[in-house]
């Protein structure tokens, strides 16, 4: 199998947990709890919410995708270099991870060390358990799984392996997800230069929606597993 149809396969899983996040995210939620603008701009934003959606819910989450994406790239080359030692690619995997790239400033000495030794080491065994399907003659992702791997170790590649919200669960408040929205680009008109750039946090709403679309698409994924497995 090629990198390019892992990459497909790995492509695929990540955007139907960004499109499901998509779905499930509530903006309102997001701005009722901030504290950082004032009620009357708040106010304006939630009245507004369907085009806050459209200028900073979406792009922030096609963001995510991106991010996630580009992390897998150093992580597939390890997968595929069979002979390869991870410190080579230890680096440029740790310069691309998302969540290390999400850490609290905060965060510093031993804890965040010990973090992105976790991280790392979570990525290290990704490549690892993903490397017999870079090395399955067959082109399609579902039939290299088949191909290379038995039920159980395909079914805990994607259970274990290819979930990407452990971090969060695992030390949710080390992480921050936030954004600078200009009210010009929400509403428009000659007076909303004026009005102050707001700094939103959603890490709780960005953690509620990833979690859930995960186990969602995880559970889809299983199941098209056990259809592939049954049908041998």
């Amino acid at each position: 199998m090629t990198r390019e149809a892992v990459r497909a396969g790995f492509e695929e899983f990540v955007g139907d947990i960004v499109d499901t996040a998509y779905d499930e995210f509530d903006v309102v939620a997001v701005l009722r709890g901030e504290s950082g603008a004032s009620g009357r701009l708040l106010n304006r934003l939630l009245k507004n919410s369907r085009r806050l959606d459209q200028r900073v819910v979406r792009p922030e989450l096609r963001a995510y995708r991106r991010q996630v994406l580009d992390q897998f790239e150093p992580i597939l080359a390890y997968a595929a270099d069979a002979d390869g030692d991870f410190e080579d690619y230890r680096d440029r995997v740790r310069d691309a991870d998302v969540y290390l790239d999400h850490l609290r400033p905060s965060v510093r000495g031993d804890r965040r060390r010990t973090i992105e030794q976790a991280q790392l080491d979570r990525q290290r065994r990704l490549a690892e358990a993903a490397r017999p399907l870079v090395e399955s003659p067959e082109s399609d992702f579902w039939a290299a799984a088949v191909d290379a791997l038995d039920r159980d170790h395909a079914r805990d590649l994607v259970q274990t392996h290819f979930t990407f919200t452990d971090p969060l669960r695992a030390d949710p408040d080390a992480y921050v997800f936030e954004t600078e929205i200009e009210p010009g680009d929400v509403f428009g008109g000659p007076l909303t230069a004026r009005l102050p750039t707001v700094t939103v946090e959603y890490t709780d709403e960005v953690m509620r929606v990833l979690e859930r679309a995960e186990t969602t698409v995880v559970e889809r994924a299983l199941s098209e597993l056990d259809r592939r497995f049954d049908a041998e």
